[in-house]
């Protein structure tokens, strides 16, 4: 241990970077707390009332409180080194970090062990991610100001009301939070030797899933042991929980020197894993097991379990780090929904690495009344991306669409002006959430108006660029000239007769399903000779010929349009649903293009087969309803390993929006979909236990 004194620590910098209510010269040892993201060192040195023999330090880091004036440190390497440079304890010491801290506290005990310091006798973690997987797939430090305040709230709940109303407090308040989280979503674990010390891992057992903390065993090979309080991240705030922690701290402080605690046990019975995450109302039960027997002895006991439960338990997620291959999952409000849903599941299959996804994005026609709302309303992860969305429209338009979207009629969705800014703010906002819980497309396609929303995530156009552009096309179109469309259950080689007649293909959606377009006169006599032949046709229930000469009037000024929004070479891989091959740099960056677009037959089929030949695992439908899902399941080319999904179910079914997007997203993760489940969960809670 370092020789010294206090005033010799305060001279190094210990007097700037440590804070305490009460001195202690007595006292038998000093505990150092390491704060989380955004929090102050007062509401830890409060430990120090409850534990009279110990000299409790808060570390305080510079860009707030007394050393605001000081510039904020974003990197964890350069923390670490002033803070063992601070560092000089005069007695035995130990290290507390809740959440950010304890990967501060982990990192600044490696660095004092490869320097040759005196260790802390025990290295105590709280509600803090096991390195090397901290992060989520979501960064955060750099949105913009009031979308980072959102986010704050939204995972740590209120912030107090003048945070809102006074903007220099708010000013002050997200300089704290970009940096902390700036410093741990820019941290990268570089692999070392375990540590040789104790180490007691802690957290609110509403977590017990979604942290993984017990991984933490493999950074030490000394004593190790875990502790679940009841509660959530923030534990230690409630009284009863704070004493429990303090008398755990105590008692291992006044233990010799590598004295091993008390090892949990955990919530893996037979080697199976469950895990339940909430949209609403609805819950997802995940069961995970390393062979099909331990998968079908957990089931049946968690199936007796949930037939004799009360209500259905709240929310939480699955230990990602240690899911077992071998998946199942059920959907619904109640116990007994779930354990019926269990009885019902197929039999189960290993997952695969890392299912290959791809993206569709359907067009217009696929809306219906309060599409989204309902999933808006439960999943706030999906709400706040739609609200986004159409407050950006707004900007850009003029136009508030929530009152369409709201209205149960769903009249105004009815007209192309509206109908397509509303569906792209939809399946942006779709495509958003499912990335942000951790399903990111290795393809895209987009039907005719869904292309632009594939393009968007590819990075060809800002989306809000992409919203103002749509809602001009929309506009324009609804201004052409009137006419009609008619579905053809024929292949494209057999439909010379017709277009002789004056109509126009406009999308070939499978290899024998067409549909015309034209003026209405035009459509009625082709209908006629359809029927005459034995292949009626179909009305689909639209004002105007899209993609056919009638939009013709429109294409110049929405040339104008693209070449004013700075196109750029795409970043992700999409169709063209022009061509029905992959797009090119060339055909992304060029306004005509985008022009012709709407002129141009659209090659469903084509795209569609272009992806399959690529054997992806999954096509999921990123937009309202499961129209495109359908047809993808008919194809004669569908892979027999390729899962065809929805994000939202059928609009005139019995499923409601979170229901469906659960069952989807159940299914992602049986398939072997890396979930963030932190995104998805506002809040969480215990596994559901199965009795041994």
């Amino acid at each position: 241990m370092n020789a010294g004194t206090p005033r010799a620590a305060a001279a190094r910098g210990g007097g700037r970077w440590l804070v305490t209510r009460t001195r202690r010269p007595d006292a038998v040892a000093d505990l150092y707390c390491f704060v989380h993201a955004g929090g102050s060192p007062g509401e830890y040195v409060r430990f120090g009332d409850e534990l009279p023999e110990l000299q409790v330090y808060g570390v305080q880091l510079p860009g707030r409180a007394a050393r605001r004036a000081e510039p904020a440190v974003t990197g964890m390497p350069e923390l670490v080194d002033a803070v063992v440079e601070a560092l000089d304890p005069q007695r035995p010491f130990a290290f507390l970090g809740h959440s950010l801290g304890g990967l501060v506290a982990f990192e600044v005990t490696r660095a004092l062990r490869d320097r040759g310091r005196e260790l802390p006798r025990r290295l105590y973690l709280s509600s803090s991610p096991p390195p090397p997987h901290t992060r989520g797939t979501t960064v955060v430090h750099t949105l913009p100001d009031e979308e980072l305040l959102a986010e704050i709230e939204r995972r740590w709940g209120e912030l107090p009301a003048p945070v809102h109303t006074d903007a220099t407090l708010r000013e002050m308040v997200l300089e704290v939070f970009r940096a902390d989280l700036a410093l741990f979503e820019t941290y990268r674990y570089e692999p070392g030797p375990p540590l040789e010390i104790p180490v007691s891992v802690f957290a609110g057992d509403q977590e017990r899933t979604t942290l993984n903390i017990k991984n933490w065993q493999a950074h030490t090979t000394g004593p190790f042991d875990v502790t679940h309080l009841p509660g959530g991240h923030f534990y230690f705030r409630d009284p009863e929980q704070r004493r429990e922690l303090l008398a755990r701290v105590r008692e291992s402080m006044a233990a010799p020197p590598g004295a091993a605690g008390t090892a949990e046990t955990t919530a893996v019975v037979a080697e199976a894993v469950t895990g339940l995450a909430r949209a609403g109302g609805y819950h997802l039960l995940t069961l995970a097991a390393g062979t099909p027997q331990a998968l079908d002895d957990a089931t049946g006991r968690m199936r007796d379990h949930l037939a004799g439960a009360g209500p259905a338990p709240a929310a939480a997620g699955v230990e990602e780090g240690a899911v077992p291959p071998y998946r199942r999952f059920a959907v619904g409000e109640t116990h007994q929904a779930l354990a019926s849903a269990l009885a019902k599941s197929a039999a189960p299959t290993p997952k695969a690495d890392g299912p290959r996804v791809a993206f569709v994005f359907p067009g217009q026609g696929s809306q219906y009344a309060r599409m989204g709302l309902r999933l808006a309303q439960d999943l706030p992860l999906f709400g706040a991306e739609l609200d986004a969305c159409l407050t950006l429209l707004e900007k850009e338009s003029g136009h508030d669409l929530r009152p369409v979207l709201e209205a149960a009629a769903g009249d105004g969705l009815q007209q192309t002006g509206v109908a397509q800014p509303a569906i792209f703010a939809l399946e942006y906002a779709l495509a958003r959430t499912w990335q942000r819980l951790g399903v990111r497309p290795a393809a895209m396609i987009g039907h005719s108006l869904g292309e632009y929303v594939a393009a968007t995530l590819a990075g060809v156009m800002p989306v809000r660029e992409a919203l103002g552009f749509v809602a001009l096309r929309a506009r324009l179109m609804q201004r052409a000239p009137t006419g009609a469309m008619l579905a053809v259950p024929l292949p494209e080689e057999q439909l010379a007769p017709y277009l002789e007649q004056g109509a126009d293909l406009a999308t070939v959606n499978a290899p024998a399903s067409c549909v015309l377009a034209g003026t209405e006169e035009t459509i009625a006599r082709v209908q006629d000779m359809l029927t005459a032949a034995g292949s009626p046709g179909r009305r689909l229930r639209v004002s105007h010929a899209f993609h056919s000469r009638l939009m013709d009037g429109c294409v110049d000024e929405l040339r104008e349009a693209a070449a004013r929004i700075g196109l750029r070479p795409p970043a992700e891989r999409f169709v063209s649903g022009v061509t029905g091959t992959w797009i090119t740099a060339e055909q992304a960056t060029d306004p005509d293009y985008w022009a012709r677009h709407l002129r141009q037959p659209v090659r469903f089929s084509d795209a569609v087969g272009t992806v399959l030949a690529e054997a992806p695992d999954v096509v999921l439908e990123t937009g309202p309803g499961p129209a495109l899902t359908s047809l993808v399941k008919r194809r004669p080319d569908l892979p027999p390993h390729t899962l065809a999904l929805s994000s939202l179910p059928h609009p005139g079914g019995r499923t409601p929006e979170p229901a469906g997007l659960l069952a989807t997203l159940g299914t992602l993760w049986a398939a072997g979909a890396r979930v963030d489940w932190q995104a998805l969960c506002e809040e969480h809670a215990p596994v559901v236990p199965l009795a041994a």
